[in-house]
């Protein structure tokens, strides 16, 4: 059996930075979307961890709400709730009503 790159047990991990710090906003949404997502029955935890085990190694390397992001999108397109484009399509909404002057 191959190993993934999640599972480092028995490797040498080297140093961790411990730090406190705030999360992003964008961060907290990810949270609160994972969080809405299992209270409604729509994604159990068990599914969460395989769509991330089940992420190609480029994007498992990113950012730990990163990785979240894409392994939901990847859970609601398997469940044929929504499309990558559609996800995509409202965050680009969103993105310039943030940006539109005031």
């Amino acid at each position: 059996m191959n190993q993934r790159q999640h599972d480092m047990g028995g490797m040498e991990a080297g140093s961790m930075e411990i730090r406190e710090h705030d999360a992003e906003p964008w961060a907290k949404t990810i949270t609160a979307i994972a969080a809405a997502l299992r209270e409604d029955d729509t994604m159990r935890i068990d599914e969460l961890r395989r769509a991330l085990e089940d992420l190609p190694p480029e994007v498992y390397a990113q950012d730990y709400f990163e990785r979240w992001s894409e392994a939901i999108i990847n859970l609601l397109e398997e469940k044929g709730l929504l499309t990558r484009a559609e996800v995509e399509g409202r965050m680009e909404t969103i993105r310039n009503r943030l940006e539109a002057p005031q």
